[in-house]
């Protein structure tokens, strides 16, 4: 079974709803899979996913129940990929693993390096945006969880 982390900043908009994407698409295609979601943050510890997160996954037949919490060091051991949502979120994550001394091979990639269009490296942060903000990343979310299942 392959095991995949998502990670964005707080925890509450990106990565549940890319969690949440993935869960769905996996199971419409009979895929195996286990995924979470962290943030590189300690900012939003223990919330649920920001409101229009949850209305965009309500909008896709899905509920995100996801608590947000930090990537950790036992993330590494678990998870055959940690998907980041920017490039920050990219430095940040390779920081941690330098800092706590990680020795695994996790593999550690941009979301959007699964996206068809080529040339953007990061998946916006709708959070200080609109609701139209949390559409776009819904779509871009969906081709990218979409063409990471086909390249599993």
């Amino acid at each position: 079974m392959t095991k995949v982390l998502f990670v964005c900043l707080g925890n509450i908009c990106r990565s549940p709803l890319a969690e949440g994407i993935l869960r769905q698409q996996a199971a419409t295609e009979n895929i195996m899979i286990d995924c979470d979601s962290a943030g590189t943050s300690t900012y939003h510890i223990g919330e649920l996913p920001d409101d229009r997160a949850q209305q965009m996954a309500q909008k896709n037949n899905m509920i995100l129940t996801h608590r947000a919490r930090q990537i950790q060091k036992e993330d590494f051991e678990k998870y055959d990929y940690i998907i980041a949502m920017d490039r920050s979120v990219y430095q940040n994550i390779l920081s941690y693993k330098t800092r706590v001394s990680i020795a695994t091979e996790t593999n550690i990639m941009l979301m959007r390096s699964f996206d068809d269009t080529k040339g953007v490296l990061d998946v916006a942060d709708p959070y200080y945006g609109t609701f139209k903000d949390f559409e776009e990343m819904n779509s871009v979310l969906q081709r990218c969880v979409k063409n990471f299942l086909k390249f599993l």
